[in-house]
């Protein structure tokens, strides 16, 4: 109908519909999308994947939001492509989110939410009757959970097989027709884990992960969109994939550098499902030997399944040794010998593959750290942190410094020394193996694990390093099987460090309460935030910024062929938001730029 003024105004009844669609372009300039029309009998939704007309070319699409309005001047849809939605009304809350807090562009982040191949209607499987599970080692948060109750995040801590503590925590959701999922740290321990799982849950386990074909992947990614009580076992790809019915989330060991997406968006597994579980209303456990100090920060609830949460822990002092001595102490290689005679299984582990991650002063053996800001050196004098050069010890003012430890390679040649055997010949890596962190998802149990230098580890050069040197250690001990004799043995020239107190206790609580009044004092993560900005070419728009938004800047440091900016603040939000404008303007000049949020290494 026309008013008196000429102006058309529609009755909810003349309204036709309108989609917000953001069109799979990589720029914040498209963030909020586009409006377009919905023809007549397109059958669309909320996280349906369109094409859309956009200049003279046609792109691929995702509907935000749909409403009724005048579509006068709209272009029209062009055509749904796929046959399921790829995210709900709540889950756009979550994606904006996840655009915001690691400041990339949404049509990025909700590309996250898709399979390889265009989802297409599939026949799906009868699902096969769950077995009887382990009890569970909470049992009052999955039964609430099976109730579609309300349950705050909990960490799990366990000692035992992981595998039959998931069993626990899932058997009662499934069983009650919910569905869940299951977020491991890598491909072979996603594998593995849904494998394990089988023996329980039938063919109810999806599993999810890169080495799979990309038809096997959107298969499975149908069936946990399409179907209730099916369990997704995967890897962090998995964690934005919309699931019918989801009681329960778990997370298994969060706080492990391969649970960070690399690459902007640098998404975190426990972040994305802390902030789903909150939107979406499903229970959230993490699973683990310890709690991270991100989880005590958040006030996230710890249950213990045992008062030592792994094997038995050997230290060997160092400390009177010179410091360019043997790789293995005296008692390090009797054990290594004893052990490999009464024929049990080895596993010496390195700390590193290439260079030295932290050097010491040869003269007062020191850690070498920066003289500005305290940040630990690598090899060169720059530090990465605030770009200051520094030359001498802090502690002595020495000038000579050796690296902490030394690689893989080095080590095994050393080992295969000490037993009278070549490790490179078929058989001998059955009962001896020699690896770095990269190796411990393959590991199996071992009888005996020896740790070369525990100070190299906790020493390295980012502000993480005393808490990711324990989580790392407690892996090596969780590879040693139960038996007489079996433990976990530490070089060490710092007996009494904190972290290696930590390791011979058993239990890591104590020591994380005092990591995260640390990192507090320091206002640092979890008690702060810090997000690195990497450029390709020299900018000078950040320090104002910066100055604006009251945010302490370090920078730019040399970073490979280009620059490093770090950004630190107890809320970092409105920062976020202004780093978006800045960032645009930048891409449009052709400059390449990295977001980091919540460094993993510096």
């Amino acid at each position: 109908m026309l008013t008196g003024y000429g102006i058309r105004c529609l009755s909810d009844a003349d309204a036709e519909l309108i989609a917000q669609v953001v069109p799979a372009i990589p720029t914040f300039a498209v963030d909020d999308g586009f409006s377009y029309s919905i023809p007549a009998g397109l059958d669309l939704s909320v996280g349906s994947v369109v094409r859309i007309p956009v200049g003279n070319r046609r792109k691929r699409g995702y509907v935000i939001s749909v409403r009724r309005g005048d579509v006068t001047g709209l272009k029209p849809i062009a055509a749904v492509s796929s046959d399921y939605p790829a995210f709900s009304s709540s889950g756009v809350e979550v994606l904006r989110w996840i655009a915001t807090h690691y400041v990339a562009p949404m049509s990025v982040v909700l590309a996250k939410t898709t399979p390889p191949n265009l989802p297409k209607k599939i026949r799906l499987p009868e699902l096969e009757d769950p077995a009887r599970t382990p009890s569970s080692v909470h049992p009052s948060f999955t039964t609430a959970a099976a109730n579609r109750k309300r349950t705050p995040a909990t960490a799990i801590l366990v000692r035992d097989e992981l595998p039959a503590a998931i069993a626990g925590l899932l058997g009662p959701v499934v069983r009650s027709g919910r569905s869940a999922m299951v977020i491991a740290p890598t491909v072979i321990e996603a594998d593995r884990l849904g494998r394990a799982l089988e023996a329980w849950f039938g063919n109810r386990i999806v599993i999810t992960h890169s080495r799979l074909e990309s038809k096997v992947r959107t298969r499975a990614w149908v069936r946990m969109a399409a179907q209730a009580g099916n369990v997704l076992v995967g890897t962090r790809e998995g964690v934005l994939w919309p699931v019918a019915d989801l009681g329960i989330a778990i997370a298994v060991e969060e706080e492990r550098p391969a649970m960070k997406e690399p690459q902007t968006p640098t998404m975190h597994v426990r972040e994305v499902l802390r902030k789903r579980a909150t939107v979406e209303k499903f229970a959230l456990a993490f699973v683990g030997s310890t709690a991270s100090t991100d989880l005590l920060d958040a006030g996230v609830g710890v249950v213990a399944t045992s008062t030592r949460l792994w094997p038995l822990v050997e230290v060997i002092d160092r400390s009177e040794e010179p410091p360019e001595g043997r790789l293995l102490s005296p008692s390090g290689t009797r054990a290594l010998t004893h052990a490999f005679n009464s024929g049990k299984r080895l596993f010496v582990f390195a700390h590193r593959r290439g260079y030295a991650p932290a050097f010491r002063c040869v003269q007062c053996r020191a850690v070498r750290t920066c003289s500005s800001c305290e940040a630990r050196l690598g090899r060169g004098p720059v530090c990465e942190r605030c770009g200051y050069e520094s030359d001498a010890c802090t502690t002595c003012k020495g000038v000579r410094f050796e690296p902490l430890g030394a690689g893989v390679e080095r080590i095994a040649e050393h080992v295969g020394r000490v037993l009278d055997i070549d490790l490179s010949e078929p058989g001998h890596e059955k009962r001896v193996s020699v690896g770095s962190e990269a190796d411990l998802a393959a590991a199996t149990g071992v009888d005996l694990a020896l740790i070369v230098d525990a100070d190299g580890l906790i020493a390295a050069p980012h502000y993480r390093a005393r808490e990711r040197s324990l989580q790392v250690m407690v892996r090596v001990a969780r590879l040693v099987e139960r038996g007489r004799g079996n433990r976990l043995i530490v070089q060490t020239s710092h007996p009494l460090d904190p972290v290696i107190v930590a390791l011979r206790r058993g239990d890591a609580s104590e020591f994380m309460l005092e990591q995260l009044a640390e990192r507090a004092r320091l206002v640092l993560p979890p008690a702060g935030e810090v997000l690195v900005v990497e450029t390709s070419e020299p900018t000078d728009e950040l320090p104002d910024l910066a100055a604006e938004r009251g945010v302490e800047l370090f920078g730019p440091a040399p970073a490979g062929h280009g620059f490093r900016w770090l950004a630190q603040g107890r809320d970092l939000r409105a920062f976020r938001i202004g780093l978006r404008d800045v960032i645009h303007t930048w891409r449009q000049k052709g400059i390449t730029v990295r977001v980091d949020a919540d460094p993993r290494d510096l």
